[in-house]
């Protein structure tokens, strides 16, 4: 069995401090940027009964990631 990834076009609103390959759109979803530089989306995980996110093999709370979250600022090559 293959697997597919799903590349798609994100717009980076929220970047996630000490993991810079990951960040979150205007909707909330979450992606990752991997070594070849394509845009993946990331899946909620369950955990008893809170749903969230896993960030390189470590399970975050919306509360946790919320502290965790900068606004993304372009940088603007001039």
């Amino acid at each position: 069995m293959k697997h597919k990834q799903v590349l798609v076009a994100a717009d980076r609103v929220w970047d996630i401090d000490g993991y810079p390959n990951y960040f979150l759109d205007a909707q909330g979803r979450l992606y990752r940027l991997n070594a070849r530089g394509e845009i993946i989306v990331m899946k909620r995980a369950v955990k008893r009964y809170t749903v969230d996110y896993v960030l390189k093999s470590r399970f975050f709370s919306l509360s946790q990631l919320r502290q965790l979250l900068r606004r993304h600022l372009p940088i603007n090559p001039l």
